[in-house]
């Protein structure tokens, strides 16, 4: 059963990233503990995230059910300093530290947790306003406050 080209992504306690027709991605499921950065996830371990995250899928698109699963895998989310106002995403030039002395050539965009789906379009626009104006300053300050952070 195809997923219409015209659905939407969905970001509930699980998300959906629309890929196409017949394929979409799958997540995510948190464990803040652990300390194995491997993408490889093992048959037991995928096939017991699976159940977990097919059965709270199914509640907002209860179709899932009947698709077939073509692979797990895991990976690693860099979240952003938690703040007096939450997490923000990470915005702006970083030609310091990379130790570039040419005037705006690298940029960052990061942090964006699990938002990324939702403000990943505008936090792209923004930086793109930046790099062509090579204007750091246009960006909103709560973005680019990681630059004032101290070494910890």
């Amino acid at each position: 059963e195809e997923y219409c080209e015209d659905s939407p992504s969905i970001l509930s306690d699980v998300w959906l990233a629309v890929q196409g027709p017949k394929s979409l991605y799958l997540g995510s499921t948190w464990e803040w503990e652990s300390r194995n950065f491997s993408s490889v996830v093992s048959l037991e371990e995928a096939s017991s995230t699976l159940q977990q995250l097919l059965h709270k899928t199914s509640l907002v698109y209860p179709k899932i059910t009947n698709w077939t699963i073509m692979g797990a895998q895991a990976g690693v989310r860099a979240m952003p300093p938690l703040t007096p106002q939450g997490s923000f995403p990470l915005l702006g030039c970083i030609d310091e530290l990379v130790g570039g002395n040419s005037s705006s050539k690298y940029w960052l965009i990061g942090g964006l947790g699990a938002r990324g789906l939702l403000y990943h379009g505008w936090l792209g626009k923004l930086t793109a306003q930046a790099v062509l104006s090579s204007n750091e300053g246009v960006l909103p300050p709560e973005l680019t406050f990681w630059k004032k952070m101290k070494n910890k």
